[in-house]
């Protein structure tokens, strides 16, 4: 294997994590996804940033816009991160907590999905804040599941430290796959944003959707591949 190819593989998989880093690349790819279509698609709103609603939540308070939907996206991102720590806690394995967290976001993500894809026309309130707090709630089991995790510079849906962390830490420079890792993190983001974005504005927010929940399988069938090794990374940490 080359150079280049040995330094790819090394931030795609390693001793530490196993394939833990892939699966958590995808999930990044995710919430760019998410992100993108609830900003065009659901009152202007994030669903995996949830900072940016606790900021909207504070205008609301102060006068300055909406308080309902930044509040139902803030209150689903808890409930979410609730249940993925309990479905962490009770999985044990690394590798079977990320198949268990990906089951709890199907569970959300079908249901959304098929809300999304067959109203004809723009959602109606109701179903736009029911919309909006099932994907917060999806991507606060996804947090939650990073916590549990503990995987280095992969936090899906919070970059601010990949990136400081690719400006400030070079390691051992292009060829070290930490610094690859934080690069394709942040790509992974930009690319889910920017897919989500073409879906949302050139067909419909159910086809970004529909694009999310494929990557939510998929890493579903992937953890339970690895879920039965007992390899070292398998360990909670």
């Amino acid at each position: 294997m080359t150079g280049a190819g040995t330094t790819l593989r090394g931030a795609l998989v390693d001793d530490r994590d196993g394939p833990l880093p892939a699966m958590l690349l995808a999930f990044t790819f995710l919430a760019g996804i998410v992100d993108a279509t609830s900003i065009l698609a659901l009152d202007h709103v994030f669903v995996a940033a949830i900072t940016g609603n606790i900021v909207f939540l504070g205008l609301g308070l102060a006068g300055a816009g909406s308080i309902v939907s930044p509040a139902m996206a803030v209150a689903g991102f808890v409930v979410g991160a609730v249940v993925g720590a309990r479905v962490c806690r009770h999985a044990g394995h690394r590798g079977r907590a990320v198949r268990d967290t990906a089951i709890t976001k199907t569970t959300l993500a079908v249901p959304v999905t098929l809300v999304v894809v067959l109203v004809d026309g723009p959602l109606g309130t109701t179903p736009r804040l029911a919309v909006t707090a099932l994907l917060a709630a999806s991507m606060g089991a996804q947090l939650a599941l990073i916590r549990h995790l503990k995987v280095p510079d992969l936090l899906t849906a919070v970059l601010t430290l990949t990136t400081i962390g690719l400006l400030t830490e070079h390691g051992g420079g292009r060829r070290d796959p930490l610094v690859l890792r934080r690069v394709l993190a942040l790509l992974a983001f930009v690319a889910g944003v920017v897919a989500g974005g073409l879906l949302v504005v050139g067909v419909d927010a159910g086809a970004a959707l529909l694009l999310g929940l494929l990557v939510i399988l998929a890493v579903g069938a992937g953890s339970h591949v690895v879920s039965r090794d007992e390899a070292p990374w398998a360990a909670p940490r």
